[in-house]
């Protein structure tokens, strides 16, 4: 096999994988909204998507990372972490990143729609809000020590800017939900710029 065809089989596996993926969440996201986390199994998560637990298994290891995958959003902070500029002040590049990710969620209406019914899952389901404070903590870890790679800077300061940065994401996220999905509610970016506006006046009370 030639490297092209060994680049398109690897992408078509990929590919198969992450329809996979979205599928184990929408059967998922659907059984939790209907029966609750805990009264949810591996085994029904499986069934609801036409798959075997142990593909269940090899793809997302537990029901609760069945809806929380962020290996996208991971790589995208790898990335920026390793385009940084490290010369320039670093907060206005990460609120730069960061409203691009919302445009991003925004842009996709029906990965907008599921990222919403998540979040109201991990607010009402201790279990799955348990695993995503987790989630999140390892992945700004990781964050924080690729930018201290990047920029040599202190360990303690950048993880201080990335829990600024953290508020400012989860206030955009709650205030969202607030909305609900009348027709007068606001864009994630429009939000996002409001919720930065605050955090930042902040400084003046």
């Amino acid at each position: 096999m030639t490297s092209t065809e060994d680049r398109h089989a690897t992408d078509l596996r990929e590919r198969r994988r992450s329809q996979t993926r979205r599928e184990i969440a929408d059967a998922a996201i659907d059984l939790f909204e209907r029966q609750g986390v805990a009264a949810t199994t591996v085994e029904d998560i499986a069934a609801a998507a036409g798959i075997s637990p142990r593909t269940f298994y090899r793809v997302c290891g537990t029901k609760e990372q069945a809806v929380l995958d962020d290996s996208e959003l991971a790589g995208a902070m790898a990335a920026a972490a390793a385009g940084i500029d490290a010369a320039a002040p670093l907060r206005p590049q990460l609120v730069a990143f960061w409203r691009e990710q919302m445009a991003i969620i925004e842009a996709d209406a029906e990965g907008h729609r599921r990222h919403l019914r998540v979040r109201r899952l991990i607010a009402d389901e201790p279990t799955l809000l348990a695993a995503a404070l987790r989630q999140e903590h390892d992945r700004d870890e990781a964050f924080v020590q690729a930018l201290v790679e990047a920029t040599g800077r202190d360990a303690l300061q950048l993880r201080a800017l990335a829990e600024w940065i953290s508020v400012l994401v989860r206030l955009t996220i709650e205030e969202r939900l607030c909305a609900g999905e009348g027709a007068g509610a606001l864009p994630l970016t429009p939000i996002f710029d409001r919720a930065l506006e605050a955090l930042e006046g902040v400084q003046a009370l």
